[in-house]
């Protein structure tokens, strides 16, 4: 087993800040998931299922191994060190791309919190190009998905789940529609195509208006 990066060194900053943020408001999210501290064996099935969802979510997600659940709250416990030690970076990216149709840009550091006490998070990254689908039937009663199933994080109740309709496809659609638009402007522009530029369409519209 490797040891884990702390998200002290300068590499994690913006994670680092995301953590802390997300555990100072100890509250779940669509983009925040919580898990009380168990070895790796025990997770592996949840945090597979839950960073295939996260990659199909604008901006992606974070796990934070280390929070509990008491009744209606939530109690930061910190993960033990006997459970930290069984997370390795390799296993968790080999694990989830045996199931991911892409491969996903994981990030996983050991956080110190205010009361310094450990907590693992695994930070997911929205897909580059294509959405990320199931491409293998998890063998995990509880934590099951299918192949060709496609995971997401829905706006409201924190929670993963397949989708089921259009209209909970409709925003994994359009950022992927956005992505290939940008690609393709991005491809014009380097092979010196006239009429084409990189600029966002915010930037387009304030140089415009400099011309007001």
């Amino acid at each position: 087993m490797s040891a884990l990066p702390s998200s002290d060194m300068p590499g994690h900053a913006r994670l680092h800040r995301r953590v802390w943020e997300s555990l100072d408001r100890c509250q779940e999210s669509q983009s925040v998931d919580f898990k009380e501290s168990a070895p790796w064996d025990n997770l592996k099935w949840h945090i597979t299922r839950t960073s295939m969802a996260m990659a199909n979510l604008r901006d992606g997600g974070i796990i934070v191994v280390g929070v509990s659940e008491r009744g209606e709250a939530w109690e930061l416990t910190g993960i033990n060190d006997d459970h930290i030690g069984t997370y390795d970076f390799d296993d968790i990216s080999d694990f989830v791309t045996k199931y991911a149709s892409i491969p996903l840009d994981l990030d996983v550091v050991v956080v110190k919190y205010r009361d310094e006490k450990s907590y693992l998070a695994i930070q997911v990254s929205e897909f580059s190009h294509l959405p990320c689908i199931c491409k293998r039937n998890s063998s995990n009663e509880s934590k099951a998905f299918s192949k060709s199933d496609v995971l997401i994080r829905p706006p409201g109740k924190p929670q993963t789940k397949k989708v089921e309709d259009s209209n909970e496809i409709r925003d994994l659609i359009e950022l992927a529609a956005e992505k290939r638009a940008r690609s393709i402007i991005e491809a014009a522009s380097r092979i010196g195509l006239s009429g084409v530029n990189s600029e966002t369409p915010d930037e387009a519209f304030d140089q415009e208006l400099q011309g007001l």
